[in-house]
């Protein structure tokens, strides 16, 4: 089965960690700036509308100075959706449905893909359907208004005998430029799932389905990957035969381990059985995931996998900053280039019903909660349906905020950025 973003996949997996959870402090001082807001007007013509496709996370990355790239549909314009970066208050466009890319044709849509990577030079790495050109799909890579293609459906898949792309999806971006990514590649009339890379303008496989695993069993399904600026790769995968079921691994300079593999047990009893299929990847090598478990005192918690010592970071049950008990985990954590930790999560028994949570040297700080107050006066009505955040090296968080069902509250991205 393939592993795409919108269909919310999660592979089975667990890894042996190590104790300790963090504690927690008190609501963090920070500054909340508004990035955008449906309604705002466009660059290039129209106003900002919605910022993710039914039932699909908004993912607005940050990068390390305060950047934020997002998607967003648009009403009134030339253009239905596009992608976008705030700048220091500022919005310019990166690429709007029908803009022209020399040598391979009109961008023709974002929606199916709409989950831009970011790096720290301000380069927006994106994938989008193509029309009028040489391929129907690629990935692109935008910096100061040029765009420029990655990978192109219909090219040559890389060690892949006979194989084609014919799909691509997930980019992400390191410091370097290097660009990692999901594609779906065709031999005759079977599709297959890998993961390649693109180093300088050159593309390698990573890994395929198919491929054998360190531990046994072949390679089955992949989530999304991480990359960070030593190009070391994370990912999740299923596995099938006599091996484990599927685990996280971290590929770099052509080897490839597994670093957690499902049914090891936990530091608090049981063993881990799913997990999320969107990691966190620092530049230190740390991974951010959130796991399921079995036969263990609590369900769920997020773990963090440090120099090859996992640790908890935060539990259901466990008390969460500002007040109440953790109830739930969003399914992506995130975790900033120096190794700080955020997440979303239900409380029970607390002032806020839903909260954004970020590690910090002293334990969890609550970033920002529904009902808090936001630039301009209106208070947060929810999350989102999926809430998913991201942070910087500097501890800023970009998270979204949407209306309830029934229309109360504003619709926009954000960013929660610490006070000195």
């Amino acid at each position: 089965m393939p592993w795409r973003s919108h269909r919310r996949v999660v592979c089975a997996l667990s890894g042996l960690l190590a104790l300790g959870t963090l504690t927690t402090a008190a609501d963090e001082p920070a500054r909340l700036r508004r990035v955008v807001a449906t309604g705002d007007a466009a660059p290039g013509g129209g106003i900002f509308d919605r910022f993710g496709a039914e039932a699909m996370p908004i993912v607005a990355p940050v990068n390390a100075r305060g950047d934020v790239a997002f998607f967003s549909t648009l009403g009134r314009g030339g253009a239905d959706e596009g992608l976008f970066m705030w700048s220091r208050g500022r919005i310019t466009a990166v690429a709007r449905e029908g803009d022209r890319v020399p040598g391979v044709g009109r961008l023709s849509g974002f929606g199916k893909h709409p989950a831009p990577g970011l790096g720290d030079d301000g380069t927006v790495v994106f994938a989008a359907a193509i029309s009028g050109g040489r391929a129907v799909e690629g990935i692109f890579a935008a910096q100061g208004g040029r765009v420029r293609p990655v990978a192109l459906s219909g090219s040559a898949a890389p060690g892949v005998a006979s194989g084609t792309v014919a799909g691509l999806d997930a980019p992400a971006i390191n410091a370097r430029g290097d660009v990692a990514f999901l594609a779906t590649v065709r031999r005759g009339r079977e599709s297959t799932e890998a993961l390649l890379l693109a180093t300088r303008g050159q593309l390698q496989k990573i890994v395929a389905q198919g491929d054998p695993a360190p531990a046994g069993g072949t390679f089955a399904g992949f989530g999304p990957p991480a990359i960070n600026r030593e190009g070391a790769v994370a990912f999740g995968a299923a596995i099938e035969g006599k091996a484990v079921p599927g685990g996280i691994f971290v590929w770099k300079g052509g080897q490839l381990r597994m670093v957690l593999g499902a049914g090891d047990e936990t530091p608090i009893g049981g063993i881990f059985a799913k997990f999320s299929e969107r990691l966190g990847l620092s530049d230190a090598g740390a991974i951010a995931f959130h796991g399921l478990l079995k036969a263990a005192p609590v369900a769920a918690a997020i773990f963090t996998l440090e120099d090859g010592r996992p640790r908890v970071i935060a539990r259901l049950g466990d008390q969460a900053p500002g007040g109440g008990r953790f109830s739930n985990f969003g399914l992506w954590p995130a975790v900033g280039a120096s190794g700080a930790i955020a997440f979303a999560a239900s409380v029970d028994d607390g002032p806020s019903p839903v909260i954004v949570v970020r590690t910090a040297a002293d334990g969890l700080r609550r970033v920002v909660g529904v009902g808090d107050t936001l630039p301009g006066g209106a208070r947060i009505a929810t999350l989102t349906l999926l809430p998913v955040v991201s942070v910087n090296a500097g501890g800023a968080v970009s998270f979204a905020v949407a209306p309830t069902a029934t229309g109360e509250g504003p619709e926009g991205v954000f960013l929660a950025t610490p006070e000195p």
